[in-house]
């Protein structure tokens, strides 16, 4: 029998990766420490599925499970698993004494799982696995504290790694009951791709932003100009000099995939427009104002789009915060991609 805990929220971030750079600086040191990690949240919990406190022998903290509400009563018990080697999984919420007493008065409940840090070979699966963007899960017997890694490889597993996979595929960190055992899924999927097509300095400013919320970027430019003389403080993951339609058929144009057109020149932006909008990607911001994007819509329909399609696009692009110099737009793009990411 499977089941699959219904909570308010089931996360769909990488959230550990917050705290991965002072992880792999912990590790160099040598330095023991233990993991809490959400596991369950009900109503009104802070914080979601799969975050992550790190708490060190010395008592030091890195992360967060509840915001500040439970973390002291944590640390306890980390130190004591540090102690024991013997992992716990405790409950906090709005009927139980201690909760109260540390703070969780939002009236929400979480489970956090306690255990020492992960075995050596399966952090050095995971490492690799977030250093070449591959991705993978960690599955966590809650009853016996065991952990194993899932990596997905095209073929259909059995058992609980089917159900594990199917949790995986939708980015989920989530609890679920199988045969009597309670399993965490705590998934750590590829980055989502970011496509930029056309190399501007709006272009740059949104990489910037783009890699801080874990986005592999991607830029596209037949331009050699622009493609090359863009001043990049961080520079694209890809950056091709070529037509949209030469390399846009390369990738994985699914739900993971945000597209982003800044190139203000309709030979290049309607091109990959038309091979955007009948695929699956989860966004599509054109950049341009109401009347340019009028224009747009026009030459659109007169490739054959129809009114559905061409709705798919959202333009003017980001969300209204009255932007004006290139840093503001690309703030406004980044928080329009990340509602869409996280809220639909």
């Amino acid at each position: 029998m499977y089941i699959r805990y219904q909570f308010k929220y089931t996360g769909k971030a990488y959230i550990m990766l917050d705290i991965l750079p002072r992880i792999r600086e912990l590790i160099t040191e040598n330095t023991e420490f233990a993991m809490a990690t959400v596991v369950k949240t009900w109503r009104s919990s802070p914080r979601q599925p799969g975050s992550c406190l790190i708490v060190t022998k010395d008592g030091d903290m890195i992360g967060s499970v509840s915001g500040g509400c439970v973390e002291n009563a944590v640390v306890k018990k980390a130190l004591k698993v540090l102690e024991t080697g013997v992992s716990e999984l405790v409950k906090f919420g709005v009927a139980n004494e201690d909760a109260w007493e540390v703070g969780l008065s939002c009236g929400g409940e979480v489970w956090v799982h306690v255990s020492r840090f992960y075995p050596a070979a399966l952090w050095v699966k995971l490492d690799e696995s977030i250093s070449t963007n591959q991705g993978l899960a960690i599955v966590t017997n809650l009853n016996t504290g065991d952990q194993s890694t899932f990596i997905s490889s095209g073929t259909q597993p059995d058992g609980l790694m089917s159900l594990v996979a199917e949790e995986y595929v939708k980015r989920n960190n989530t609890l679920i009951d199988y045969q009597g055992t309670n399993y965490f899924i705590h998934s750590f999927p590829p980055k989502n791709k970011m496509l930029l097509i056309g190399s501007a300095h709006i272009t740059a400013e949104l990489i910037d932003l783009a890699h801080t919320y874990g986005f592999e970027t991607i830029v596209i430019d037949p331009r050699d100009t622009f493609a090359h003389k863009t001043d990049y403080r961080t520079a694209p993951d890809q950056l091709l000099v070529n037509w949209p339609q030469e390399v846009l058929g390369n990738y994985a144009l699914d739900n993971e995939t945000y597209a982003v057109i800044l190139s203000h020149d309709p030979k290049i932006d309607d091109e990959a427009l038309k091979i955007l909008l009948p695929s699956k990607v989860r966004y599509i911001g054109a950049l341009g104002s109401k009347k340019t994007h009028a224009k747009r819509v026009e030459r659109l329909k007169d490739y054959g789009f129809s009114d559905e399609e061409i709705d798919r696009i959202h333009a003017p692009i980001g969300l209204h915060i009255g932007a004006m110099s290139a840093k503001e737009i690309a703030l406004s793009v980044i928080s329009e991609v990340v509602k869409i990411k996280n809220l639909f």
